[in-house]
C-alpha cells in the first residue's frame, strides 16, 4: 500500500538500466542502430514511469501504509548498503570499472530507500501530526524525480554519442598537437577543435606552414601528418587544413 516503496523499486530498475546502457556503449559500435534504439527506448520507458508515478502519487490520495512495511524498507536499506560496499571493495581489488559503477549506483539507491523509510516513519505518526499523512506522497514524488533524472541521463548520453560533443582536455589530443607543432615545416596551429562521436574522436586542425614551401610540398606535409596520426591513434579521425 506504500506508493513510495513501489517507486523505490522502480528507481532501482532505472539505475540498473543506466548501468546496462553504459555496458552496451562499451561493447557495441557507435553506428549500431539497434543499440541506439534500445538505449533511447529504455530511457523513454524510465522517463514515462517516473512521470506516471508522480501522477499516481498526486491522484491516489492519502493511504496509510502498514507497519510491517517499515521492516521491509529497513531491510532494503541494509541490503543495498552492504551490496554497495561489497561491490566497491571487489571493484577496487580487481580494478573492474563495471563493479565500481555498480557500487556507485547502489549508493544512490540507498539514498532513495532512506527517503522512503523516513516517509514511512512519519506516516505512522500521522494520527498525532496530520500533515505527516502526506509523507508517502511526498517521498513518491521525490523518488520519481530521481527516476525521471535517470531516464533523462540515459537518453542524453545516447544522443550525445549520435550528435557528438566537444572535447577540451584529452591527453593524447595534446600529444597530437605536440606532434604537429614539432614538425619543422609547421610554424604553428591556428585552431584545433575536437569532437567525440561514440568511441571515436574527430580532430579538425588549421595549421600555419612556412611561406617558402611550394603548394605541392605543403600538401605532402599535411598528408604525412594525417597518415602518422591515423596510424598511431586508431580511434582518431584527423582533418588538417592549411590556414
Amino acid at each position: 500500500r506504500s506508493m513510495s516503496l513501489i517507486v523505490d523499486g522502480v528507481h532501482t530498475f532505472a539505475d540498473q538500466s543506466l548501468e546496462l546502457v553504459t555496458i552496451s556503449n562499451s561493447r557495441f559500435n557507435k553506428n549500431d542502430r539497434l543499440k541506439h534504439f534500445l538505449n533511447i527506448f529504455t530511457g523513454s520507458v524510465v522517463l514515462i514511469l517516473g512521470l506516471s508515478f508522480i501522477y499516481l502519487a498526486l491522484s491516489r490520495g492519502v493511504v496509510i501504509p502498514r507497519m510491517r512495511l517499515l521492516g521491509i524498507s529497513l531491510f532494503t536499506i541494509v541490503f543495498k548498503y552492504v551490496l554497495s560496499k561489497y561491490l566497491m571493495e571487489k571493484g577496487k581489488l580487481y580494478n573492474n570499472s563495471i563493479l565500481v559503477n555498480d557500487a556507485k549506483q547502489s549508493n544512490k539507491d540507498v539514498l532513495s530507500s532512506v527517503i522512503v523509510f523516513i516517509a514511512l516513519i512519519l506516516m505512522t505518526l500521522s494520527d498525532k501530526i496530520e500533515y505527516f499523512k502526506y509523507a508517502d506522497m511526498a517521498a513518491s514524488i521525490i523518488v520519481s524525480l530521481f527516476v525521471i533524472y535517470t531516464g533523462f541521463v540515459i537518453i542524453s548520453r545516447d544522443l550525445t554519442e549520435i550528435f557528438g560533443t566537444k572535447v577540451d582536455n584529452l591527453e593524447y589530443i595534446n600529444n597530437i598537437r605536440s606532434f604537429i607543432e614539432n614538425n619543422r615545416n609547421v610554424i604553428g596551429i591556428k585552431d584545433m577543435v575536437t569532437h567525440k562521436y561514440g568511441p571515436y574522436y574527430e580532430v579538425r586542425c588549421d595549421i600555419i606552414l612556412d611561406n617558402n614551401l611550394t603548394l605541392k610540398f605543403a600538401n605532402e606535409v599535411v598528408k604525412y601528418l594525417e597518415y602518422v596520426i591515423r596510424r598511431t591513434y586508431k580511434d582518431v579521425i584527423i582533418i588538417i587544413n592549411i590556414a
